[in-house]
C-alpha cells in the first residue's frame, strides 16, 4: 500500500510559485507515494487537477466557508477521513502554517514544513510581530521535518539563528522546457505580432504588491519614451491587474505592452524576451529566475532576490533604492544577449534540476514513512 501524503498550501495551479514547486517536486515520486492536493474555495486549472488524478491522487476539495473555524473543521474532517501519513505544509511563514500543522498533529500525520519566503504581509507591528514569535516557538514542537527553498527563507520562517535542522531542498525545474530555441523564439513573436528587431522586456509572476508592479510600470513608461522598438510581456495575475492595466491603457492599445494572463506554459514567452525583470520587494526564491537563466536570458532583479538565485553570468541583482532611472539606464546599457549554450549543464551543477531535488524529497518521505 501506497504511502499517502497531503500537500497544503500548493492548490493555486499554474499561477503560484510554490504550488508548480510542490506539483513538479512531486509528480515523479507518484509510482512510491500517492500524492494529494489540498484546495480550498474556488478550483483553479482543471487540467493540473485531471494530471493528479491520473497519477494516482485527489484533490481534496474545501468550500470557502463562511468563517476560519468552520473552515479549519472541514480541512480537519477531511485530515480525519483520509489517514494521511506525511502532511507537507507549504508556507510562507510560521502564521500561515500554525493552524494546519496543528489540525495534522491532531490526527498524528508525521508533518513536513516547507519555507518559501522571505516576507509577507503578516508579522508587521507590535501584535502581529508578537504573533510571528509565538507561531515560530510553538512549531518547533510539532514540525517532524523542516525544509526551506533557501537560507533566507529558512530564517524568515523559523527565525532561528541555528539553521543546521533544516534541509534546503532547491526550487528544481524540469531543465529541457525552458532551453533555448529559436526556431521557436520566432512563432511566439510572430504570434503576438512583435517584430523581429525588437527589444522585448518581460515578466512573470502575480499582479500584487511584493512582486513591485508599479515599479515594472514606471519602467515600462520610461522605456516607452526611450526606445521606439520597446515591447513588454507580462505573464501573470493578480489583485493588482485592474490598477495596471489603466496605468498602463495606452502601451496597451498600442500593442506594445501585451498583459498575458495565467499561462500553464510560461517557457514559450520567455524564448520571446530579450531581458527578464523581476524587482519584487521580498522573493524567498523565485523558481522563475532560474526558469529564465535556462533559457539563457539576461535577468535584472531586485537584491530581494537571494544571491543563491544566481547561476549564469548575466543575472543582475540591483537595489530597489537605485530608482527607475537607474535601472533604465543600466538596462539600456547591457548586452542582450543570450547564453544558450550549457545553461542545462550549469543549472543542473548548481542543484536546480526537478529530478536531484525530487530524489532528495522521496528519501525524507520514505525516512518519515517508517
Amino acid at each position: 500500500m501506497k504511502t499517502k501524503i497531503l500537500q497544503m498550501g500548493a492548490d493555486n495551479f499554474g499561477a503560484g510559485g510554490r504550488s508548480v514547486i510542490a506539483y513538479n517536486l512531486t509528480r515523479p515520486l507518484t509510482d512510491d507515494f500517492q500524492v494529494d492536493f489540498l484546495a480550498i474555495g474556488k478550483l483553479k486549472n482543471p487540467s493540473f487537477h485531471r494530471i493528479i488524478e491520473e497519477n494516482g491522487g485527489q484533490v481534496q476539495h474545501v468550500k470557502e466557508a463562511s468563517s476560519k473555524i468552520k473552515r479549519l473543521r472541514n480541512i480537519y474532517s477531511i485530515l480525519k477521513k483520509e489517514k494521511y501519513d506525511i502532511v507537507h505544509i507549504n508556507a510562507d511563514d510560521a502564521i500561515e502554517g500554525l493552524f494546519n500543522i496543528i489540525l495534522s498533529k491532531l490526527v498524528g500525520a508525521k508533518i513536513v514544513l516547507h519555507a518559501h519566503t522571505t516576507s509577507s504581509s503578516r508579522g508587521k507591528g507590535f501584535v502581529g510581530r508578537l504573533k510571528m514569535l509565538t507561531a515560530r516557538k510553538i512549531i518547533k514542537f510539532l514540525v517532524d521535518y523542516k525544509l526551506a527553498c533557501s537560507l533566507e527563507a529558512a530564517n524568515y520562517l523559523y527565525g532561528d539563528t541555528d539553521l543546521s535542522d533544516v534541509a534546503i531542498l532547491k526550487n528544481g525545474i524540469v531543465i529541457n522546457d525552458f532551453l533555448y530555441n529559436e526556431e521557436l523564439r520566432q512563432k511566439v513573436r510572430e504570434n503576438l505580432n512583435i517584430p523581429v528587431e525588437a527589444i522585448v522586456l518581460g515578466t512573470v509572476g502575480r499582479m500584487s504588491y511584493e512582486k513591485n508592479p508599479e515599479f515594472i510600470v514606471d519602467l515600462i513608461h520610461t522605456f516607452f519614451l526611450k526606445a521606439p522598438n520597446f515591447y513588454f510581456i507580462w505573464i501573470g495575475d493578480g489583485e493588482e491587474r485592474a490598477n495596471i492595466e489603466t496605468l498602463l491603457d495606452e502601451e496597451i492599445k498600442l500593442g506594445r505592452v501585451l498583459l498575458l494572463g495565467k499561462q500553464e506554459q510560461p517557457a514559450q514567452y520567455l524564448q520571446a524576451m530579450d531581458v527578464f525583470l523581476l524587482p519584487s520587494f521580498y522573493e524567498g526564491f523565485g523558481i522563475v529566475n532560474i526558469e529564465a537563466q535556462a533559457s539563457g536570458l539576461p535577468c535584472v532583479v531586485s537584491s530581494a532576490v537571494p544571491e543563491s538565485a544566481s547561476v549564469n553570468s548575466n543575472f543582475y541583482r540591483l537595489s530597489l533604492s537605485d530608482g527607475v532611472e537607474k535601472w533604465s539606464d543600466f538596462i539600456t546599457s547591457m548586452s542582450y544577449e543570450r547564453l544558450p549554450y550549457g545553461s542545462r549543464e550549469k543549472i543542473k551543477e548548481a542543484g536546480f534540476d526537478i529530478e536531484d531535488s525530487a530524489r532528495k524529497l522521496r528519501i525524507i518521505y520514505q525516512e518519515l514513512a517508517k
